[in-house]
């Protein structure tokens, strides 16, 4: 199978979309999945100004000549879809919103009844080829609930795209996955065998099984969403009282 990942943080290869992502990958080469990743923050993707000539002067092609191009010529090759980006205000970053909005190239600008949906009207896609699609989303938030609406958009695209949802791996609390603590070694550790056996499982079954999911959606640290909430505003509390310190001692 040929696997792409458009990771969308802009953080690049050191944020937790990141630390999650390099497990996962594993397992999927692991399992025989020929993986590319594209990482927008080392693109260059102007955004999109709906000009629509990438459907009635240059069929296909976009005015912009940048790195789009080869993004999607990759992207139309894949088997395989994985979206990785942090959730940002409930949403994807800029980075991979621009991204998928510079994908209109992809399909021809007439409208059809959908094949499966009814009373539901989309575009033909110019390769009619059938992809799967997966996400991957870490969150500074430690409920699960606040990624609801970006879960709902990329389930909405893959349904008006003709593809297959495999499903999503999500992580609350995700700046944990970046502590350097002896305490969480063992936990954190744990975390990521479990995103390995994850993307192995997904190439091999087309699927991640109940109890790996159950062990991804396990709290990192005890106590809850009230124990995150303290040690943050501990946190915050630091910053806001060093940038103080700072600030008085440039006076």
């Amino acid at each position: 199978m040929k696997a792409l990942v458009i990771q969308g943080s802009p953080h690049g290869k050191s944020g937790c979309t990141q630390k999650m992502l390099e497990p996962f990958l594993s397992g999927m080469k692991k399992a025989g999945a020929d993986v590319d990743v594209i990482y927008l923050a080392d693109k260059k993707i102007h955004h999109c100004i709906g000009c629509l000539q990438c459907w009635f002067k240059t069929p296909g092609c976009c005015v912009f000549q940048d790195d789009m191009a080869d993004c999607l010529e990759q992207f139309a090759q894949a088997d395989l879809i994985i979206f990785a980006t942090p959730l940002y205000v409930f949403s994807m970053t800029g980075l991979m919103k621009n991204f998928l909005d510079r994908s209109v190239p992809l399909c021809d600008p007439f409208l059809i009844p959908h094949p499966i949906i009814p009373h539901c009207t989309t575009h033909p896609s110019r390769s009619g080829k059938k992809q799967k699609m997966f996400l991957i989303s870490p969150c500074g938030f430690p409920e699960f609930h606040h990624f609801d609406s970006l879960i709902a958009t990329f389930k909405q695209m893959a349904q008006m795209e003709g593809a297959e949802y495999l499903g999503e791996i999500l992580r609350p609390s995700a700046e944990i996955l970046k502590i350097q603590n002896t305490l969480l070694q063992w936990t954190l550790k744990g975390y990521f065998q479990q995103l390995e056996k994850a993307g192995q499982e997904l190439i091999e079954r087309g699927s991640i099984s109940e109890k790996t999911q159950e062990a991804l959606r396990k709290d990192l640290i005890p106590g809850g969403a009230e124990t995150i909430r303290q040690r943050a505003n501990e946190f915050f509390k630091k910053q806001l009282a060093s940038l103080k310190t700072e600030e008085n001692g440039n006076e």
